[in-house]
């Protein structure tokens, strides 16, 4: 007994390559084309040639083996016949059963797609026959030259006798080595006149039953140059050689042949290279070129509306995880299928290894399907997608490269698993499916994936979908459902109702379930955004989840999160020291992003002495990028503090940023500030509006320009500032009147200065003496007067 066990296992050894590499081939019938789809290996060489009706596909791998069986179980035997290999590692053999044509490329996930395409109902021109039209008679018709070895010797005897009939002499060698005239065929004897000329060995005056041995020619254009046919026959071979390499390139799918339709009875068109006749406009008309990289963008032009479907959607029934279990319990049926894992002589049974992954899949165990994955063999396709649901039912994350890539617009169950592999709703995601494949899904699949589902439909923007997604969940009737709070939180957010989305937060961190820490990044992303108050034990509660879990992908997050809630609650000095910590784990990148709320919140709600300990810092040190973000705050309130040497510098890291009217504005009294009127007027060229025409009289005023300054004040009807102006100008008749304004009416009394101030004229000694006593005294009432109607603080700040 022992012997023959030993004896069978050596046997299997033998029969069974060691590390046999499996290609499993798909299909799929299409308008127009049948496409075989399979994966190739990784950094396989490989090539595709066509002969005829069949075609041969190579991979560049000593192990690969072809896995054909399920091919035509989707397909007819129609376009494809048969495919076939000899053994491992030999090429692939693909019988055709039509006069199609291949085409292939390599998609960038790795899959070769090769489709037949229905071939033209007209016969193609190929370079094998040999034939190419030289040039065109009187009539119409065209000579054509036939290469083969008895039309050489056939033409060369008439080429003879024609040099001789016009007194040339042709030679033997010169005739044998170029292209020749065939004979026409059907001439015309009214329109084409013929001279029948005997060949050699036969008499002149014989009936016309020895018309075989005869060769008649036109009477025009009798002789050919020797030079043309030799030009002919190179034409020839560059054009096989021009065909095949087009050929090359159409079956790797970087050209596509445009055919140009005919009508029936037309002859195919057919470049003539000796005339110019029938010459295309345009030489590229039948050629639509595409590059490699078109193609791996997904830019190659599509024929037709069948080819604008969603390619490569993995088979439903290998996704159903809905149908891999029953109502029995876990023990029910988990039990037998562990029992028979192993059959004699301990081999394991691959068909219950894979029921027994896909029932622990059913039950949502994806830590043990992976177990049992690890037991099927490394060429086993299946594995991959299998694996794939495992990790995504655990919770975990894929790489970008999983077997779901780009199969979101798919109509199956492969949109739902590529959504949850993505992490995120595409544009071309469809929807329908998704929602269809969560309701068929068991009542705990369905609660376990449902929330997340409908917390992507959340982020996407589709509360229609979100809502039904967590409708689907509520009519099983479980009333602890994990992360059902993060998913409502995510449609109440939609909906702009932040108080729902606080509580929805709350009761999540209350739960302490391990969504929490996601709760509290949440809920204090919230609080920042709405400004609302914050608790002041939650910083602490950061830093303790923080210290938890800060080598997880939640661990910047929580440093962030805990920079924002100790700004919230005004702890200013320990966030700027739990900022610098952030900087040193987390890069610069992470210190830009965490910089905008805490100088936000500092310059929102610290005092002034906060500020300035810490904003003036940053103005000086801070880069472009961590200023951007927070600069216009800043120099709203470094301004309004009278520091304009630092609000100059804030607004001059954002020297790449368009300016607008508000920066310009700032720019315009930080200069002032720094007594630079002319760089303020710089600063408001262009600008309009009450605050730019204050500011440019301001800088006016500081360049002496009083008039234009009470100008600009006046039209901001700021009568008493534009009546100090005129007067310092000296023009007071530009002076309004305004009761309550002290500078109209010193005005008015420096005009009545004016008058009293004049000298008497045309009076006696005595009397002129007497009227400037009296004009003096008045003057200096009125300038007494003058001088208490302007206040000292007024007089001291001119």
């Amino acid at each position: 007994m022992i012997r023959q066990a030993v004896a069978l296992m050596a046997i299997l050894i033998v029969a069974v390559p060691a590390q046999a590499e499996t290609i499993v081939a798909r299909s799929g019938e299409h308008d127009g084309f049948t496409r075989l789809v399979m994966r190739l290996p990784e950094n396989a060489n490989w090539s595709l040639s066509q002969a005829g009706k069949s075609a041969t596909l190579q991979i560049d791998d000593p192990a690969a083996v072809f896995d054909t069986s399920q091919v035509f179980s989707r397909i007819p035997r129609t376009r494809v016949q048969s495919l076939q290999q000899s053994g491992t590692g030999n090429p692939l053999r693909i019988q055709l059963g039509c006069n199609c044509e291949i085409k292939s490329y390599v998609q960038k996930d790795g899959y070769l797609v090769i489709d037949v395409r229905d071939g033209k109902d007209e016969k193609p021109y190929t370079s094998t026959s040999g034939v190419l039209p030289l040039g065109t008679l009187p009539g119409g018709s065209e000579y054509r030259f036939n290469l083969s070895p008895q039309q050489v010797q056939k033409a060369r005897m008439g080429l003879d006798l024609a040099a001789a009939f016009a007194g040339r002499t042709a030679s033997a060698g010169n005739a044998l080595q170029t292209a020749l005239p065939q004979q026409v065929e059907n001439p015309e004897p009214e329109a084409q006149p013929a001279v029948v000329l005997p060949v050699a060995g036969v008499n002149l005056s014989q009936t016309e039953d020895q018309n075989l041995s005869e060769l008649v020619l036109p009477t025009v254009d009798l002789l050919l140059d020797m030079d043309e046919t030799a030009r002919a026959a190179a034409v020839n071979a560059s054009e096989q050689r021009l065909l095949q390499q087009i050929g090359r390139a159409t079956n790797q799918g970087l050209l596509d042949l445009v055919m140009t339709e005919v009508g029936e009875g037309s002859a195919p068109m057919m470049v003539s290279p000796l005339t110019t006749q029938d010459r295309p406009m345009n030489p590229l008309d039948h050629l639509a070129v595409t590059t490699a990289v078109d193609r791996e963008m997904g830019l190659m032009p599509q024929q037709t509306q069948n080819n604008m479907a969603p390619n490569l959607c993995i088979n439903p029934r290998e996704l159903a995880v809905y149908n891999w279990g029953g109502e029995e319990s876990f023990a029910d049926q988990i039990g037998p299928l562990r029992s028979a894992l192993f059959k004699e002589f301990d081999h394991v049974d691959l068909d219950n290894v894979l029921s027994l992954a896909k029932t622990y899949l059913y039950f949502g165990f994806g830590a043990e399907a992976r177990t049992m994955l690890d037991m099927l063999p490394p060429g086993d396709t299946r594995v991959d997608k299998l694996s794939a649901m495992a990790v995504l039912l655990d919770g975990g994350h894929l790489p970008i490269t999983h077997p779901f890539a780009g199969q979101q617009a798919c109509d199956g169950d492969a949109a739902f698993w590529a959504a949850l592999a993505d992490g995120a709703l595409k544009n071309n995601a469809n929807a329908e499916a998704i929602q269809q494949t969560l309701a068929r899904m068991p009542v705990h699949l369905r609660v376990h994936l449902g929330p997340e589902i409908s917390t992507l439909f959340a982020k996407s923007g589709d509360q229609h979908m979100a809502s039904a997604s967590l409708r689907s969940v509520n009519r099983t009737g479980v009333e602890e459902v994990p992360d059902i709070n993060l998913a409502q939180a995510a449609i109440a957010d939609m909906a702009g109702d932040t108080d729902t989305v606080a509580e929805e937060l709350k009761e999540e961190l209350a739960e302490r379930t391990e969504n929490a820490p996601q709760a509290l990044i949440d809920l204090i992303a919230l609080s920042y955004k709405e400004r609302k108050a914050l608790s002041p034990d939650l910083p602490e509660l950061v830093a303790s989840y923080e210290l938890e879990i800060r080598d997880s992908e939640l661990g910047s997050d929580l440093r962030l999160a805990e920079v924002m809630a100790l700004s919230l609650t005004g702890n200013f000095t320990e966030a700027f020291v739990a900022l610098g910590q952030l900087s040193e784990r987390d890069g610069p990148v992470a210190y830009a992003t965490a910089v905008e709320p805490v100088l936000t919140l500092l310059t929102e709600r610290a005092d002034d002495v906060t500020f300035l300990q810490y904003g003036l810092i940053f103005a000086e040190e801070a880069s472009a990028t961590e200023a951007v973000p927070v600069a216009d705050i800043m120099t709203r309130r470094l301004l309004d503090l009278g520091f304009s040497q630092q609000a100059q510098s804030m607004l001059m890291k954002m020297a790449l940023e368009p300016k607008d009217e508000t920066r310009r504005l700032m720019m315009a009294e930080a200069a002032l500030g720094m007594d630079l009127p002319h760089r303020a007027l710089v600063e408001l060229m262009g600008l309009d509006g009450p605050e730019a025409n204050k500011l440019r009289a301001q800088a006016l005023w500081r360049n002496g320009e009083f008039g234009r300054a009470g100008e600009y004040f006046l039209a901001e009807e700021e009568v008493d500032a534009a009546a100090r102006g005129f007067w310092h100008s000296e023009d007071l008749e530009a002076i309004t009147s305004d009761e309550g304004g002290q500078f109209s009416q010193v005005a008015e009394v420096t005009a009545q200065l004016d008058e009293q101030a004049q000298e008497p004229e045309d009076m006696p000694p005595l009397a002129h003496a007497r009227a400037l006593v009296e004009s003096s005294v008045g003057t200096r009432n009125r300038i007494e007067a003058l001088l208490q109607g302007v206040t000292p603080m007024e007089t001291d700040s001119e």
